[in-house]
């Protein structure tokens, strides 16, 4: 009998360091930035248009409910736009640039649960303009002390009641998804699976960052994270210059966004991506389906499930829908090999293995071998049956 020993890790998003990158170190490679520590600090990462517009960018923890000081700087500093990373609803979110303000919100019909939320976020905007004093307020004072609202819905809400202008900079969700699916090879997108689980692996070991390689040339890198650090560094220069000289604008990003942001700005590249990126790319019907299609879209999947929060995981799988019937064994079957605990390990290099796992009986490394020999980065097939088959015939235990 053999059997491996190692460290619990869910299969899917379970890590915020990619928001919290450099959470506690107070510069981002050599780019003006604030600690992140301190949750009432300012700004992350000052830009300066040529126009003199002021660039404020915060880095937030998508899904944090303690930081107040981004809606707080807002409601003090009272900026011409707030632009987001996150957008307050589909319709908002549809197209890179969509502007909205409290009244067209105070308009929208709640048909859904998120027109609902802008709502009732526009509402709340309507209540604390109508205090006068925003943040002496006991509405503003509740709000903050509640911890039930995200520290981005926080933003939305400072910048509503503060008659701001609430713009969307990313590029739309499906661009990102057609584009993530369909540009990357194979290899790509396997290298890129393996990547997000070194990176999860070491937040269960280290405190310390994960440090991603920027000069990286894999293709998924660079649309999941590149392409859109430089839309939103497009978004934020284009909000600086119609907001005018010596106006404010406020950016509010994931922080995992900083760095890069900070090195295109810096490098002065941005716009050049960013000019490529909103493409969607052209494919045949013959690149939709078949055995490769499936693999392709269950390589896509788990890339997005260890990378991504699990309502957007939710939100790939409706807007993509499900794969056509003739990719459909291939993609459950590499689906089952990429959910399952063993991949996870096999894409670790050996010393990254040996700190997260022990063998009893065996030899962890030569153990996975199989598994690293069908991933399609080194030179495999994505899947095999018969590996399927054995995998769900062992009996292992995980601490």
């Amino acid at each position: 009998m053999m059997m491996i020993h190692c460290l619990p890790l869910s299969n899917t998003y379970t890590s915020l360091h990619r928001d919290a990158c450099h959470r506690g170190h107070g510069r981002v490679h050599g780019i003006r930035c604030q600690a992140f520590t301190d949750i009432h600090g300012g700004p992350d990462l000052w830009l300066e248009a040529p126009n003199n517009a002021k660039i404020a960018v915060f880095g937030t923890v998508h899904a944090d409910t303690e930081d107040s000081r981004i809606g707080r700087f807002i409601v003090e500093e009272k900026p011409h736009s707030v632009v987001v990373e996150t957008a307050l609803n589909p319709s908002h979110g549809s197209e890179t640039g969509n502007s909205v303000n409290l009244e067209s919100c105070l308009r929208v019909t709640p048909d859904g649960p998120r027109d609902s939320q802008t709502l009732g976020i526009s509402q709340l905007a309507a209540r604390l303009k109508d205090t006068g004093d925003i943040l002496a307020s006991s509405v503003w004072k509740d709000l903050v002390a509640s911890n039930m609202i995200y520290s981005e819905h926080l933003a939305y809400v400072a910048a509503l009641c503060t008659d701001a202008n609430l713009v969307y900079g990313d590029r739309p969700k499906l661009t990102t998804y057609q584009r993530m699916l369909m540009c990357p090879t194979l290899a790509d997108l396997d290298t890129a699976f393996g990547i997000q689980c070194a990176s999860n692996y070491h937040d269960l070991v280290s405190n310390a960052p994960f440090e991603k390689d920027l000069n990286s040339t894999n293709v998924t890198e660079k649309i999941l994270f590149e392409e859109r650090d430089a839309v939103l560094v497009k978004s934020l220069y284009e909000a600086g210059a119609k907001a005018g000289s010596g106006a404010l604008v406020v950016g509010v990003v994931g922080s995992s966004h900083l760095q890069g942001m900070s090195r295109l700005w810096e490098a002065n590249t941005w716009s050049t991506i960013a000019e490529d990126a909103c493409s969607v790319p052209h494919a045949g019907s013959e690149e939709k389906e078949g055995e490769s299609f499936g693999i392709r879209r269950a390589l896509f999947d788990g890339v997005i499930r260890l990378t991504c929060r699990p309502d957007v995981t939710y939100d790939a799988a409706v807007t993509l829908g499900p794969p056509p019937a003739n990719s459909m064994d291939a993609y459950e079957l590499t689906s089952e090999l990429y959910g399952s605990t063993r991949m996870l390990l096999a894409t670790l290099d050996r010393e990254q293995l040996k700190a997260v796992c022990s063998g009893w009986r065996c030899d962890p490394w030569e153990l996975l071998e199989p598994l690293r020999a069908v991933r399609p980065c080194n030179g495999g097939p994505g899947y095999d049956q018969d590996l399927v088959m054995n995998l769900r015939t062992l009996n292992f235990e995980l601490s």
